[in-house]
């Protein structure tokens, strides 16, 4: 297959929502690998095709400067308000959003902004002034005796003796629990690991087992795992892979809260991979099992799970569902260093990335749009902001930490 039968392929499969991952990163490779620009504008071309003929009242003489204004530069031209923007100005806009390395499909529904694979996080690009940087490394161990060491200012090597356990940061975003061998019951203490908005980390416990901590979320887990089983309790969200003991099943508290009352959900599993989302301003507690299996319960319902399907408890109906074939990729795509929106409404959408940039979100009117595509989580706010409003249908202004959302 020729260079442009393949780019035709991939193109058709992003403009019909059916490009897999793997694919999306394919084709945004393909444009960015030929320096002359020349694949480039192909795409360009390509995704004309898809797009409706020029209407017969477009005003050549008003629109042919703005799209020409589009075509030479990063961003969109203004805009007066009441203007509406016709269709045939997205074929510009297309051509500009490819070139400029990103690649915005049809109807503005599904973007990808291609960079190169995520840069660790504290590599961060550089916002400009009335921008927001992207989260990074931050938390906060809270020890048994309550001592708080703030592990982003904190440097690298053994940070504590919690009974039989060296505790260690290794590194930018990692602690890590060394048992040295088995402990009385006696000589157990409690940790807590703790991310703020704008924060995620990485433990490894004392039994192997890796989690990743996302933005403003909390584990608390024992400094050794004695007994029959292993159990530690979470909020907010975070990615397991569980080290296999079949004498010692795993299992994560879930806590979370809705106005004045307290939810839970208990997952219980041997060893496997796992997402758990369990924010208190979600509606929806979300467990994802990527490898293995695990038992979700709840309000005396339980389901097992297998690989590709989720689990989610309803907290106003106290109902827990399954659900099969669910989108693996963009339940953990925040830990593999990506914002992936797949059908997000605006409320969704500003949720996750208040709690990533840590910055608040003022609505000036009803908003009504959905988003669909990937960004790093390593770019300043502005740029995840420009990409949604390619759609036409919100418009972002950043005021020190707010950002303000209007039609």
């Amino acid at each position: 297959m020729s260079t442009q039968d393949r780019l035709a392929y991939l193109l058709q499969q992003a403009v019909s929502h059916a490009a897999t991952a793997a694919e999306l990163q394919e084709l945004s490779d393909l444009i960015q690998a030929d320096e002359s620009g020349q694949t480039a504008h192909l795409a360009a071309m390509l995704i004309q095709e898809q797009l409706p003929a020029q209407p017969a009242d477009y005003d050549e003489a008003y629109w042919d400067p703005v799209a020409n204004a589009i075509l030479s530069a990063d961003k969109p031209a203004a805009i007066p308000a009441g203007k509406k923007v016709p269709l045939i100005l997205r074929r510009a806009w297309m051509a500009a959003a490819i070139t400029a390395g990103v690649l915005l499909l049809a109807g503005g529904a599904y973007w990808v902004l291609h960079r190169p694979a995520p840069a660790p996080l504290g590599a961060v690009t550089t916002p400009a002034t009335h921008d927001v940087a992207p989260g990074g490394n931050k938390a906060v161990l809270i020890l048994a005796d309550g001592t708080q060491v703030p592990l982003d200012s904190t440097t690298s090597g053994v940070l504590a003796q919690q009974g039989g356990t060296t505790v260690s940061k290794q590194g930018a975003g990692q602690l890590a629990y060394t048992s040295k061998g088995a402990a009385g019951n006696a000589s157990i203490q409690y940790n807590t690991l703790r991310t703020p908005r704008g924060g995620q980390f990485r433990i490894t416990l004392p039994d192997g087992t890796n989690v990743w901590l996302n933005a403003a979320s909390t584990i608390t887990y024992p400094t050794a795992f004695n007994g029959s089983s292993r159990q530690v309790t979470l909020s907010g969200e975070a990615y397991f892979e569980v080290a296999a003991n079949a004498a010692k099943p795993f299992r994560v508290n879930v806590l979370t809260h809705t106005a004045n009352r307290a939810d839970s959900m208990l997952v219980t599993v041997l060893g496997t991979h796992f997402n758990i989302m369990a924010y208190d301003d979600e509606q929806l507690v979300k467990t994802t099992l990527l490898q293995g299996a695990v038992q979700v319960s709840s309000h005396g319902s339980s389901r097992q799970l297998r690989p590709g399907q989720g689990a989610s408890l309803d907290k106003q109906r106290s109902t827990l569902a399954l659900q099969d074939n669910v989108n693996t990729e963009e339940a953990v795509a925040w830990k593999n260093g990506f914002i992936q929106l797949e059908g997000n409404d605006i409320t969704s959408a500003m949720r996750l990335i208040a709690r990533w940039y840590d910055v608040e979100v003022v609505y000036k009117a009803p908003v009504h749009a959905h988003f669909r595509g990937i960004i790093p989580r390593n770019v300043p706010v502005s740029q995840v902001l420009k990409m949604m409003e390619l759609t036409g249908e919100v418009h972002f202004e950043i005021k020190d930490r707010q950002i303000i959302v209007s039609p």
